[in-house]
């Protein structure tokens, strides 16, 4: 993990929560802390889980965070 990378994801989570109003507890640190890539998929249904959602139940806003999370970064960090 790069600082670089946590704090370009932090502006992430700081426009979702400007521009569609996902302003949650959930920060990059927490993102990137494990053994794994972070996934698109896995991005999307955290930031949903954090403003208390159940992700399958929110196609919609799960295709519009894991889109957006795409044309930052591709697949996956």
């Amino acid at each position: 993990m790069t600082d670089d990378l946590e704090r370009d994801l932090e502006v992430l989570l700081d426009q979702l929560c400007v521009q569609w109003g996902f302003c949650n507890e959930l920060g990059a640190a927490a993102l990137l802390n494990r053994p794994e890539p972070l996934y698109a998929d896995t991005f999307a249904e955290a930031v949903l889980a954090a403003e208390g959602f159940v992700p399958e139940h929110e196609p919609a806003w799960h295709r519009r965070l894991k889109r957006r999370f795409k044309d930052r970064y591709g697949a996956s960090v």
